[in-house]
């Protein structure tokens, strides 16, 4: 009996993406924040600016997925430059390296991002080496435990 071919090229990237997106969708969501809370639906002018001056950042983003327990499930890592950010569905990425073409979203919470040290960055995941990236956005997804 003949096996069928493995996964090559963009299918084995796609089918790693819907992994990870599964993954995500399985051990939970984040909750959006921007600050301050109380504000009208449209923001004010500084958070529109503030918001505005993420957008052509390149951001290395790194997601770290807990089980119930506290046990570390998976830590994929990837990179990509900021594209566009919107209050209610978050920051878009336009991937790079590995996962170029895809976008990727991240929550609306700029609590997630800080400044990166200039330097190089080896990602674990893919083994990838990007060089002075200007933000690090680090996300902890932890899986909600049984109600039984």
């Amino acid at each position: 009996m003949r096996r069928p071919p493995a996964l090559t090229g963009s299918y084995k990237r796609f089918g790693l993406l819907v992994a990870i997106t599964t993954l995500a969708l399985l051990l939970g969501a984040c909750a959006g924040w921007w600050p301050p809370d109380g504000r009208d639906q449209a923001g004010t002018a500084a958070d529109r600016r503030e918001i505005a001056a993420y957008i052509g950042k390149y951001v290395l983003i790194t997601l770290t997925y807990f089980d119930e327990d506290g046990d570390v499930v998976a830590q994929p890592q990837v990179h990509g430059i900021i594209v566009s950010a919107d209050r209610a569905r978050g920051f878009a990425v336009a991937l790079q390296g590995v996962w170029e073409g895809e976008t990727f979203w991240l929550p609306p919470d700029v609590r997630g991002f800080s400044p990166a040290r200039r330097g190089e960055y080896r990602l674990n995941s893919t083994s990838e080496i990007i060089y002075d990236p200007d933000l690090i956005s680090t996300w902890e997804i932890t899986r909600a435990a049984p109600w039984l």
